[in-house]
């Protein structure tokens, strides 16, 4: 889910870097023309919104996915979706046992009943192992499944009230003409370039992990190495917010077509 992180830090480096360029090419132009420079608290303020807005919308998307990682979980199976988080159980205190003469015994040596026997005496260790193993990843699922079904919750309320408080301040604080203005298509365009992005990275390969998951026998027998859950959630929770934005995005841009660029010019 670094994903959605490393998202939200691209896109705030994005708007970041259009605003100075722009401010610098307007403070430019007034210095030159030699007209007072004002602070527009306003525009400020506007865009404060929209970054908030995206930041919130990054936070609830990160806690949909996550919820949406424990309900593939509840219906499959929690390897599916986490990796085990290393739990300490009380056998790992346990003395290591101390070898048997069979073992330090030369294997030359040994009688065929000697070899049938320290055989069994191997083979019981290696299933005692097994099954501490087994249920060390048990227990290290369960965790993994309780940690993230707890941040899913989260971050999922938090980001809402993000999102939606300043939704709403930015409904009431726009006039119509504010809504259709260049800084509000440029917001669309950049969350439609932030969703999209992610989408289509991830949701191929979450169809390909998801299938070999389903299709394929496993490596071995906890399938370490293959939890698909995680792109599969997040490319659900991505798409609809993209297919949105992309619609919002060029809705907005054939009410101005004037300012999407000259005819011809692609």
């Amino acid at each position: 889910m670094e994903v959605v992180w490393v998202a939200l830090v691209a896109f705030a480096a994005l708007v970041g870097l259009i605003v100075v360029v722009a401010g610098g090419v307007v403070l430019f132009i007034r210095m030159r023309a030699r007209e007072p420079i004002n602070l527009d608290l306003r525009f400020l303020l506007r865009l404060y919104l929209l970054v908030v807005i995206v930041a919130g919308l990054l936070v609830f998307t990160q806690g949909a996915s996550n919820l949406l990682l424990a309900g593939f979980a509840a219906i499959g199976d929690n390897q599916f979706s986490y990796s085990p988080v290393y739990i300490f159980l009380p056998g790992d205190n346990a003395p290591r046992p101390s070898p048997s003469p069979l073992e330090l015994k030369d294997r030359a040596e040994l009688t065929d009943s000697e070899r049938e026997d320290l055989s069994v005496l191997l083979a019981e260790r290696e299933q005692s192992r097994t099954q501490l193993e087994a249920e060390r990843r048990r227990l290290g699922l369960e965790r993994a499944r309780d940690e993230g079904l707890i941040e899913g919750i989260s971050f999922l309320v938090i980001g809402l009230i993000i999102w939606g408080s300043h939704f709403a301040g930015r409904r009431w604080l726009e006039n119509e003409e504010e809504r259709d203005s260049l800084l509000s298509r440029v917001y669309l365009t950049l969350v439609t370039i932030t969703f999209g992005v992610i989408t289509i990275v991830f949701l191929p390969q979450a169809v390909f992990q998801t299938l070999s998951y389903v299709l394929l026998d496993p490596l071995d027998q906890f399938n370490r190495g293959l939890q698909p859950g995680g792109k599969l959630a997040l490319s659900i929770t991505t798409l609809p917010i993209w297919i949105i934005y992309l619609w919002e995005a060029i809705r907005a841009i054939r009410r101005n077509p004037s300012e999407a660029g000259q005819p011809g010019g692609g």
